[in-house]
């Protein structure tokens, strides 16, 4: 997948591995989320990955291959001299963008140059094919990546490196109505689905319409008052367990970094399971399994299927025919 190692700001040159242990404290000890950058002569560049001012995972990127470093040997990797360092802040949503992007395998690059036009149309294309993908395009003073993981998902991950900084937003298949005129240079990196990190990215757009919809059901039922008093629970429970997720009548806003697949899913299974528990003492088990169900119908089949693949379809009371 593309390394943004040279994207990120050079900082400080010529240090030592104590220096960079020094940094690497400073960076624990101010919270840093974001990017830190070692590059060296050989060409190896080595990126740490911090959430919150602890280090994530180590990737070292050369010759256009990334590899995750195991974390018992970081230290003998950092052991080299004259190191170029820089940092780059990110925020949360953008730190998940970089893991699938670090993580996920390529099956193959295909490069072009497009107009407006073809940029459009292929949009559309990448955005209900089988294949998800990152795609950098680059413009004069403008790169970014995109995020599209296909099969008709409607929302697409931006990641934006300018001359003003870095900024992640969501877009749709629509976003080179976004980009200014002219010609682009693309590089699409065609991936593998079945990779835990696209897995995780999908398993979270799919939850969220689910929530969504159970809650504007409930809410049908029960009114306003009940659903925002459930919604306040459900909110709290996420924040004593430290997750960073929020509920709210218009779904679930996530902004935790899942460092796997199965930890993402156990939390949304046992974020649903709670509203189980506590929608039951208001409209009682046989209707609360029935809008469960009645919800899980409604999405598409590859969401469904992802959904049930993973725990929330065999939640109490729910039978598939």
């Amino acid at each position: 997948m593309p390394d943004f190692s040279a994207l990120v700001p050079e900082t400080h040159r010529n240090i030592s591995p104590g220096f960079v242990e020094t940094l690497i404290q400073t960076q624990r000890e101010e919270l840093f989320t974001g990017l830190m950058r070692l590059s060296y002569s050989s060409g190896e560049h080595l990126i740490f990955p911090f959430l919150e001012g602890i280090q994530q995972k180590l990737y070292r990127c050369q010759n256009e291959s990334i590899q995750i470093v195991p974390r018992k040997t970081w230290l003998d990797s950092l052991d080299h001299s004259n190191a170029v360092v820089g940092l780059l802040r990110l925020p949360v949503e953008a730190m998940r963008f970089t893991r699938v992007a670090y993580e996920a395998p390529i099956r193959r690059v295909e490069t072009s140059v497009f107009t407006f036009e073809e940029l459009s149309n292929n949009a559309v294309k990448w955005a209900v094919g089988q294949d998800p993908s990152v795609v950098r395009i680059e413009t004069e003073g403008v790169k970014k990546y995109y995020l599209i993981a296909g099969r008709s998902t409607p929302i697409i991950e931006e990641l934006s490196f300018t001359e003003e900084g870095t900024r992640f937003s969501v877009n749709d298949a629509s976003f080179p109505r976004t980009l200014p005129k002219g010609e682009y240079q693309v590089t699409r990196y065609i991936s593998n689905r079945e990779h835990e990190s696209w897995r995780e990215f999908e398993l979270r757009l799919a939850f969220n319409p689910l929530m969504r919809m159970l809650l504007s059901r409930f809410s049908e039922l029960v009114g306003r008052v009940l659903t925002e008093r459930l919604c306040d629970k459900l909110s709290l429970w996420a924040r004593e367990g430290g997750w960073n997720i929020t509920v709210t009548s218009n779904g679930a806003v996530n902004r935790h970094y899942f460092d796997s697949l199965e930890n993402a899913a156990t939390v949304y299974v046992d974020l649903l399971r709670h509203f189980r528990e506590e929608a039951v003492q208001a409209i009682g088990p046989r209707m609360v399994d029935g809008i469960l169900q009645e919800t899980l119908i409604k999405l598409d089949p590859y969401r469904r299927e992802l959904l049930t693949q993973y725990g929330v379809g065999s939640m109490p009371g729910v039978v598939w025919r």
